[in-house]
């Protein structure tokens, strides 16, 4: 008896060390496995160029594996994170991610709370993730070609807004919408080919507020689709789309791009047809409503009309003169006109918003002793006005997109906004109707009331009202008191060198205050006089005797409210009067 005790006693000891051994063996292994998994996963990111951290790794049986706090730097300030990535199996793989999200530095982020995938074939050539929750409706593949590799997305009554939340700077950007259709990339090593044909009803569209502190709305539900095609032929370095249609808020858009020696000296083709672009309900799809500043009333008729646009352009990116645009445009006038804009054919008054209290009232009618007809504005100075302003004035249909190209990439080259591309009308529509907010929505509702009042008014009417109303000082509007204020002269008597001053503080008339504070344009602003002395001169607008006579002209200036430090000559000394 004795004997069997000290038998059993002596195998509980052995099972019980077996045990451990095992036990300890069991977590050494688990040690081992999850680092194995960290290091693989971190060395697959880094041979993409990416950046791989996560946080803990567990390896275990119900799941074998799970990732918390994922977290991976595409680079460029691209970021995807997750909370929780788990793999598990209930008779098959399946893959569960919590709280993911993709940002970007432009603000825009798409997160999903979770989701749940089937996954199958990882172990063999072709892989397939079908989604399960939220709800089913999408599937990705990856196949597995002789000279490449292919991903197909499908989606099929897919409720987006269940899955992804899209926003700008925390305000909604994208919401709802049932998409249909497919993706396809093929890839090898000298191409990648692309194709999409997606649809979605119901969807709503959020404009892109460019501060936090605005608080875009949603629009109204419409409906969107998208088709292209093209590729990428990496040994040419050649970008081609040859056939774009894309139709959203009653739009129909359709177009090609050709981006050639994509990879030394850019070369790009482009062309966009827009049908009917409904100006009312672009307002209404984009979340804006249509602006109060029109006089519309409530439940009037909201009828902005609507334009047809066709745009080519091509040139070289790097040579933003070199790209030759051209542009049609056809207006199709509402079938009444706002009040506001129609209010503009004969005398009005003006309140502009200048910030002060309290505000004034500008009476744009020859009643005005402020008040100049185009007729009395010097040709010289409206010359000068255009070449600097809008050279295409009398040419455009209210926008001018030979401009355009290069104010975008003059303004990307330097990362700010350096250069701006509007003409005179939507300088006018800015200043009539709009506030001074800077968003895209602004913009849209800037387009609309340009083509309104391009429409509505002759060029003349636009040119005499915007030289009427426009800001050139502190309190100061109006050609007629600006040439009053700085040079204590009417418009008709200044010198070619005053008219080229006056016109190149327009675009920051208040910025411009400390360039003259003492008398005298500073060197900044002389020099932009300068230029555009030398513009006139190229065009033949003044000979050379001119040019050479007001290149060396003195200017002296009283700031708005002041008199001049010096007297102006030709005044005899009498002092300059401030306006209003």
């Amino acid at each position: 008896m004795h004997m069997f005790r000290s038998h059993t006693r002596q195998w509980w000891i052995g099972a019980i060390a077996a045990a451990l051994l095992a036990s300890l063996a069991a977590l050494w292994l688990r040690s081992m496995l999850e680092h194995a998994v960290r290091a693989r996963i971190e060395a697959a990111a880094a041979r993409h160029g990416w950046v791989a951290h996560i946080g803990q790794v567990h390896v275990g049986v119900w799941r074998w594996l799970q990732l918390e706090g994922f977290d991976l730097d595409l680079g460029s300030g691209v970021r995807v994170h997750a909370d929780r990535i788990a793999a598990t199996w209930p008779g098959h793989l399946r893959l569960a991610v919590r709280a993911a999200a993709l940002t970007s530095t432009a603000g825009i982020s798409l997160s999903s709370p979770a989701t749940t995938w089937d996954v199958a074939g990882i172990h063999g050539e072709d892989l397939r993730l079908t989604l399960v929750e939220p709800q089913g409706g999408l599937s990705i593949r990856k196949l597995t070609r002789p000279m490449g590799s292919a991903w197909q997305v499908e989606a099929r009554g897919l409720d987006v807004g269940h899955l992804l939340d899209v926003r700008r700077d925390a305000h909604p950007l994208f919401a709802g919408g049932i998409a249909d259709g497919r993706v396809d990339l093929q890839a090898n090593a000298d191409a990648l080919r692309f194709y999409m044909d997606m649809r979605a009803r119901g969807v709503r569209l959020g404009t892109l507020a460019e501060s936090v502190a605005d608080d875009p709305q949603l629009g109204h539900p419409t409906d969107a689709s998208l088709q292209f095609d093209g590729a990428w032929l990496r040994s040419k370095g050649t970008i081609n789309i040859p056939d774009v249609h894309a139709t959203v808020g009653g739009a129909v858009l359709a177009g090609s791009i050709s981006l050639r020696d994509f990879d030394k000296d850019p070369f790009v083709d482009l062309a966009i047809s827009v049908r009917r672009l409904d100006f009312a309900q672009l307002l209404g799809t984009s979340g804006l409503a249509v602006p109060e500043s029109l006089g519309i009333p409530p439940g009037g008729d909201h009828d902005l009309g609507s334009a047809m646009i066709d745009v080519s352009a091509h040139g070289r990116l790097a040579d933003p003169a070199s790209l030759a645009v051209t542009q049609k445009i056809k207006l199709t006038p509402p079938r009444t006109m706002p009040p506001a804009i129609a209010r503009l054919r004969g005398d009005f008054t003006f309140s502009p918003d200048d910030g002060a209290a309290p505000r004034r009232l500008i009476d744009v009618s020859p009643a005005s002793p402020d008040f100049i007809a185009l007729h009395d504005v010097p040709p010289l100075f409206v010359r000068t006005l255009l070449l600097a302003e809008d050279a295409g004035f009398y040419g455009h249909r209210g926008i001018d997109l030979h401009e355009l190209p290069t104010a975008l990439l003059t303004n990307w080259s330097r990362g700010a906004a350096a250069r701006g591309a509007s003409t005179i009308t939507q300088q006018l529509a800015k200043n009539l109707f709009l506030t001074r907010d800077k968003q895209l929505g602004r913009k849209l509702q800037e387009l609309a009331i340009t083509f309104l009042l391009e429409s509505a008014l002759g060029k003349d009417r636009i040119l005499e009202i915007y030289l009427n109303i426009i800001e050139w000082g502190p309190g100061l509007h109006g050609l007629r008191p600006a040439a009053r204020t700085y040079f204590g002269r009417e418009p008709a008597a200044l010198t070619l060198a005053e008219m080229a001053f006056l016109v190149s503080i327009i675009p920051g008339p208040i910025k411009y205050q400390s360039s003259f504070a003492h008398g005298t344009p500073g060197p900044g602003l002389r020099a932009l006089i300068d230029d555009l002395l030398a513009k006139l001169r190229s065009v033949d607008a003044i000979d050379e005797r001119e040019y050479r006579r007001a290149i060396g002209e003195t200017i002296l200036v009283g700031p708005p409210g002041t008199n001049p430090v010096t007297p102006i000559p030709g005044l005899a000394g009498r002092p300059v009067h401030p306006s209003g």
